[in-house]
This record gives C-alpha cells, sequence and structure tokens, in this order.
C-alpha cells in the first residue's frame, strides 16, 4: 500500500513539473513569465528525486555491485549485500543526523521569489533518508533470512 502511495505521489510530482514548466513556456513567450516557476519545479523536482530513489530501491533498480555478485557463490554473494547495505545503513544514520540539523537552519532563508522557508526543500533530504532507511531495513532483514 506504501509503494502505491509513493509511486502515485512521484507521478503527480512529475506530472505538475511538467505543467508547470509547459505554462511557464508558453507564458514567457507570450512576453508574461512566470517568475517563481523555476523555483516550483525545482522543489518539487528534489521531493521528485527523493521519493524515486526509495521506489528504485525498493524494486532494487538502484546501482549494485553486480560485476563482483556475478563472480562469487550465491551464498558469498549474499553475504556481500548484506554487508554492503549494513554499510549504506551506517553511512545514511551519519547523514541523517546532518539533514536533521540543516533544516531548522534553513528555515529563516526564503526561496526568492515565493519567499517561503528553504527548509520546505530541505526538509526532503531527512524524509528521504528515513524512507530509504526503512527500505534498507527490510532488505537486510530479507537477505538475512533467506540465508
Amino acid at each position: 500500500m506504501f509503494r502505491r502511495f509513493e509511486v502515485s505521489l512521484a507521478t503527480v510530482l512529475l506530472a505538475a513539473i511538467v505543467v508547470l514548466v509547459a505554462v511557464a513556456a508558453v507564458s514567457r513567450k507570450m512576453g508574461n513569465p512566470i517568475i517563481w516557476s523555476l523555483e516550483v519545479s525545482t522543489a518539487l523536482f528534489v521531493w521528485l528525486v527523493v521519493i524515486c530513489v526509495d521506489i528504485a530501491m525498493q524494486q532494487k533498480r538502484h546501482f549494485g555491485l553486480s560485476i563482483m555478485l556475478d563472480n562469487v557463490p550465491p551464498h558469498v554473494g549474499r553475504m556481500i549485500e548484506i554487508v554492503n547495505r549494513i554499510v549504506i545503513f551506517g553511512l545514511l544514520l551519519y547523514l541523517l543526523y546532518y539533514a536533521v540539523i540543516n533544516v531548522p537552519l534553513m528555515h529563516k532563508r526564503m526561496l526568492g521569489a515565493l519567499q517561503i522557508p528553504k527548509s520546505y526543500i530541505h526538509l526532503a533530504m531527512p524524509v528521504g533518508i528515513v524512507l530509504w532507511l526503512r527500505t534498507l531495513s527490510i532488505q537486510i532483514i530479507e537477505h538475512w533470512r533467506a540465508g
């Protein structure tokens, strides 16, 4: 259910970006540019990337160590994958600490023409990292149970 929500949200964000860019291009051509369109499309794109990375991780379509894993026995490959995911998990925990600290610092800074806090964009990182940690946790447990 959560994956469907993520895919739906990513689809809506992508459609919103495409429509916004198209409307901005047409209005600019007509001599009436939308000055905030670049800022909004950039903010939406950041959130889109964060959600799509989690979707890719869930489907195991992110980059991996396939060259190494293809040349070792299956049980060794599973252990390498577990170690790899644990290392990534640790790095994400480290990044989460600084991402959480960064959000309130960015709240005082305003986003160009819209004059909304930049923390709304920077909040994508802690949210994304939590999603990625959830996905990695599930994958580590699945690999561990598989033997």
